[in-house]
């Protein structure tokens, strides 16, 4: 008997506590329609294309490399210094206009998009 009542208010208690936690945590908005600039929405699309450009030529770079095409991979490797120049610099302008990591969000879109077009 003594233990079932143990058993019952450890129970309750838990409870108590499961329920007093989440009432305490604020409810997130999920439905957020904030518009965003029209420029920081230019310079988002920049990005993602710069960033699937860079993916793009290190695959043709690092193919032209196991087939022996040493001339192919360096002007690849010139590419790909220059898209990381342009996406370093569309970085510093997305963040000079307030968006928190560019590259990280970018990267997200990307894949968001691509899981969009798979299924």
């Amino acid at each position: 008997m003594k233990l079932m009542k143990k058993t019952v208010f450890l129970l309750t208690t838990g409870l108590f506590f499961t329920i007093a936690a989440m009432a305490q945590t604020g409810a997130t908005a999920t439905t957020s329609t904030t518009t965003q600039n029209p420029a920081v929405k230019s310079g988002m699309k920049d990005m993602r294309h710069d960033v699937r450009e860079l993916r793009k030529d290190k695959r043709q770079r690092d193919e032209a490399l196991e087939n022996g095409n040493k001339a192919k991979a360096n002007a690849l490797g010139k590419d790909i210094r220059s898209d990381k120049k342009d996406i370093n610099h569309d970085r510093k302008q997305l963040q000079s206009e307030g968006v928190k990591h560019p590259i990280k969000r970018a990267d997200r879109q990307i894949h968001r998009q691509n899981m969009e077009h798979k299924g």
